[in-house]
């Protein structure tokens, strides 16, 4: 009977290159997933596939949408019902030349979402992008670390500091390609119509758009915004798209906030009510003292000419009394008489 004894070597051999591998494979697969994943490719202008492109961009190479097997330039970018290429044709944007274009407004006319590259020669190239707008808005919030209060519609105490939220969630995240990214400048107008990039202490100007949202304070940003030792009058702010070029001329600016700083106009509106009840009103009233002039008090005034009947006692002469003393009178002329006769 004869054994065979097999080759020990073999079977480690192989289970040393299954091992390896499945290390080969992991390494690979982490190495894929790590990988930073870049909003466009080596310069901003490099499009790839999936990428979101704005209304506005200039120069925009977009060779690397082409049919990979024929490389015939891409003529069309096309956009369909429900984004179903199945469906009915919704919006095209005619590419002239596909390695130097311009997304112009009048192209896109308000349909924007997901577009198909299309080739004259290949038809669907199998590959899109996202057209979008470029969009940005600001919110007034207290300076940090208060950043979820908001005072839009509120009073604060001046030297309040304060800060700006700005947000543009597509700009912030696609438009970026290494350190190139579109930026905003602060315009704060003042009561007098001059406009300012310095306020309240802080650097407004060429503030970076790196993220879908930022704050006016965040550290290397700016700083806060303190509202003291102001010109009395109502201010604006509002964020204006400095970077790139074509946002700057053509893309629409943020919203506007207004706050007003030592308001006086509420004080004179108070004092307008004050003055309609003027006591002019109830003085013409006195004023008319005709009920001063009235004839019961010359009525008064006759009655004691009325009273002329107390002459009548001094008229109802005591005459009589007088008359009462001629028996005396009489008595004594004949007293006298009598005396003559003697």
């Amino acid at each position: 009977m004869i054994l065979r004894r097999g080759n020990p070597m073999s079977s480690t051999n192989r289970h040393v290159g299954g091992v390896f591998l499945i290390c080969l494979v992991a390494v690979l697969f982490v190495a894929s997933i790590s990988a930073p994943a870049g909003a466009r490719g080596a310069a901003i202008s490099d499009v790839q596939p999936g990428d979101t492109i704005f209304v506005y961009e200039e120069g925009l190479d977009l060779s690397a949408l082409r049919n990979a097997a024929t490389g015939n330039p891409v003529t069309a970018l096309q956009r369909f019902t429900d984004d179903n290429t199945a469906k009915g044709l919704i919006a095209e944007i005619p590419v002239p030349d596909d390695t130097d274009f311009d997304l112009i407004d009048a192209s896109v006319g308000g349909n924007t979402g997901l577009y198909y590259a299309y080739s004259q020669a290949d038809g669907l190239t199998g590959n899109r992008v996202y057209v979008r707008y470029p969009e940005v808005s600001i919110e007034a919030v207290l300076a940090s670390p208060n950043h979820a209060d908001r005072i839009t519609g509120i009073t604060i105490p001046v030297g309040t500091p304060i800060a700006l939220r700005v947000v543009s969630p597509f700009v912030g995240t696609d438009y970026i390609a290494g350190t190139t990214h579109a930026s905003v400048d602060i315009v704060v107008t003042t009561p007098g119509g001059a406009e300012l990039t310095s306020f309240g202490g802080t650097n407004l100007a060429n503030l970076p758009v790196t993220s879908p949202q930022f704050y006016t304070d965040d550290p290397g940003v700016g700083g806060p915004i303190v509202l003291d030792r102001l010109e009395e009058g109502a201010y604006q702010m509002q964020a204006r798209w400095r970077t790139p070029q074509g946002f700057a001329d053509s893309a629409a600016d943020s919203n506007i906030i207004t706050f007003s700083v030592g308001d006086r106009i509420g004080v004179d509106v108070t004092v307008v009510p004050t003055t309609p009840p003027t006591t002019a009103v109830p003085t013409t009233v006195p004023v008319t003292t005709a009920p001063t002039i009235t004839t019961p008090p010359q009525t008064t005034t006759e009655t004691p000419v009325t009273t002329e009947p107390t002459t009548v006692p001094v008229t109802t002469e005591p005459t009589p009394v007088p008359l009462s003393l001629f028996p005396v009178v009489g008595a004594l002329c004949l007293a006298v008489l009598a005396v003559g006769r003697r």
